[in-house]
């Protein structure tokens, strides 16, 4: 499970680099009962380098499944995941 989305970052000139249909997978989920903090990688594509790293922290449903899953469901309601497609 991944989401795609055109992604634009600020590369080390100051300028906006775009990358459409970048890559975004979540690679760890940690936490506790009540809270995780999920590790997501942003990437040119599915077998490419790491462009940025991020942390994002959720409220678990201890009964809602897969935390990866629960992760992923997280970004889709974050304003910078909104025009995200899953892949």
């Amino acid at each position: 499970m991944a989401l795609k989305k055109n992604l634009t970052l600020v590369n080390n000139f100051g300028e906006d680099s775009l990358f459409p249909n970048a890559y975004i997978r979540v690679m760890q989920v940690i936490g506790t009962k009540r809270s995780c903090n999920a590790v997501v990688h942003f990437c040119k594509s599915a077998d490419s380098n790491v462009l940025q790293s991020k942390e994002y922290s959720f409220n678990v449903d201890l009964d809602g499944g897969n935390f990866i899953k629960q992760a992923y469901d997280y970004l889709k309601t974050l304003p910078e995941f909104t025009d995200a497609i899953d892949c």
